[in-house]
């Protein structure tokens, strides 16, 4: 199956039979000379003769040079793009004319039929690919499938109402390669993302690298994954599925943002607070004096500095706590709507 095209290939066995009243023929003794001579044999060879005599010819197979003069029906595949026969080694065609007229016909093709796909499921989409068999000249009344059930579509133009016979052909798509390719490598990259959960909140370029390779390693595989599909108008599984690992990797680093502006931010504050408080007291001093008011004003800004740095710090490793339990709650409850939404 093509998706882009939106067609669908195969190879099948056409076999067509219907009754031609001018081909009719006698029915004649495999060998006729059996019987002349019948006295020169004993009486065993008499009753193998009498049986060999009796094996009668009811139909004629043809050579394939011969089927172009045989009249055959104008059957034709309506939704077809393209077909070949099959001519190694020779002309994969089978004709046999029976006594009574009936002429059986069978030929061997490959063809691309169209095939209208909608893929809001994929890759655990269904789809219905009709086969459809017509005749510009044969009445709907003659023209019947006997040995698979066929849907009647007959057509009716201004010429006249024609034959036509419709096969839906119901195709499951095999997942298993989607799983091993996409959805498995997506739930580790997911699972690996929140190890910056388990590291210290100080390990700023450790958290970074890991946060930043989930996020690129998972757009790099929902864009190999896309690639592969025809762009259609509506989302499909694997783009919802996509979405949210990517959603879940980002939303990781944005945490690790959040825990590194609450621990930075009011350090800095304080430290800018500090340095202006000590420039003022040196400028106001003399140096001697500066340098004792600077060792005994360090004292107290360090203990008012120490205490709001430990709340933030504090604050950080909840919101930490919180995520390690959080994510992997929120993507198990994304799993399970999930697979419950696109497999049944």
């Amino acid at each position: 199956m093509k998706y882009f095209s939106q067609d669908y290939s195969l190879t099948v066995y056409l076999r067509q039979h219907w009754k031609d009243r001018r081909l009719q023929f006698e029915s004649f003794p495999l060998n006729q000379d059996a019987s002349t001579d019948s006295e020169n044999f004993n009486t065993t060879d008499n009753e193998n003769a009498t049986r060999t005599t009796d094996v009668y010819i009811n139909h004629l197979e043809l050579d394939t040079r011969l089927m172009d003069k045989v009249w055959y029906p104008d059957t034709f595949f309506i939704n077809e793009r393209h077909a070949k026969f099959h001519e190694i080694t020779v002309p994969n065609k089978l004709m046999h004319i029976f006594s009574n007229g009936t002429v059986f016909y069978s030929m061997r093709l490959s063809m691309t039929l169209t095939c209208h796909m909608t893929l809001s499921h994929y890759p655990f989409d269904r789809q219905v690919c009709p086969l459809t068999l017509g005749s510009c000249k044969i009445a709907h009344k003659i023209f019947n499938g006997s040995i698979i059930e066929f849907s009647c579509c007959c057509e009716k133009l201004n010429m006249g109402s024609f034959s036509c016979r419709q096969v839906s052909l119901y195709l499951a798509r095999a997942y298993g390669y989607y799983l091993a390719q996409v959805y498995i490598p997506s739930v580790l990259i997911v699972i690996l993302s929140w190890v910056n959960f388990w590291l210290d909140i100080d390990a700023i370029p450790a958290r970074i690298s890991l946060g930043l390779l989930s996020v690129l390693t998972m757009t790099t595989m929902s864009v190999g994954t896309r690639s592969s599909l025809p762009r259609v108008s509506y989302i499909k599984a694997i783009d919802v599925w996509t979405a949210a690992c990517l959603l879940f990797v980002f939303s990781a680093l944005l945490e690790f943002a959040y825990v590194n502006v609450t621990t930075r931010v009011e350090k800095r504050r304080m430290s800018m607070k500090e340095a202006v408080m000590l420039a003022t007291t040196t400028n106001r001093s003399n140096p001697l004096s500066g340098l004792k008011t600077m060792e005994e004003g360090k004292s107290p800004s360090k203990r008012s500095q120490n205490q709001p740095n430990v709340k933030k710090r504090e604050r950080a490793r909840s919101v930490d706590k919180i995520s390690r339990i959080a994510f992997p709650v929120a993507f198990g409850l994304f799993n399970l709507f999930y697979w419950c939404f696109y497999l049944t």
